[in-house]
């Protein structure tokens, strides 16, 4: 009679383990996939990121080789890419703000008259020239970055 109660426990027993390999299992492949949409997050950042600067470089090369006053720049629109999704242009994402812009050196800081001991960067103010701010953005299959920066430019 003691061998006919206990028919049945060892396929009871490999149920349970199968069971607990499962939940493993998927609890594994819960983890892959965040992993995998984690690193396909930052792939994309890294993307816009190289994109945005590329852009900048871009405008800086504009704005360093041609004759014409840095506001007068044609905004970039270029595609880097062969498909033409990865695309660099100038100005912010709204298009409110142009790719470069004169500032007023008091504006940003920078006295052009009397003590430069106490400004952001008095080597900048010594050195002469007009600060501009520029304005890049990128777009990458519809997401955005956008950068902006200063620079000195002239004598």
């Amino acid at each position: 009679m003691n061998a006919r109660s206990q028919r049945g426990s060892g396929m009871l027993l490999a149920i349970i383990v199968v069971m607990v390999i499962a939940v493993i299992g998927v609890g594994v492949l819960r983890f892959t996939s965040r992993e995998l949409a984690g690193a396909d997050a930052s792939r994309k950042h890294d993307a816009l990121v190289q994109c945005a600067d590329a852009g900048r470089q871009l405008l800086l090369g504009q704005f360093r080789a041609t004759g014409v006053s840095p506001t007068e720049l044609t905004a970039i629109n270029v595609a880097l890419d062969p498909s033409g999704y990865t695309v660099a242009q100038g100005g912010h994402m709204g298009g409110t703000i142009d790719q470069v812009t004169l500032l007023n050196p008091s504006d940003i800081g920078i006295e052009t008259t009397g003590d430069i001991t106490n400004i952001a960067n008095p080597l900048l103010a010594a050195k002469g020239g007009k600060p501009y701010r520029l304005v890049v953005h990128c777009n990458d299959h519809g997401r955005e970055l956008e950068v902006e920066f200063l620079v000195r430019f002239g004598i």
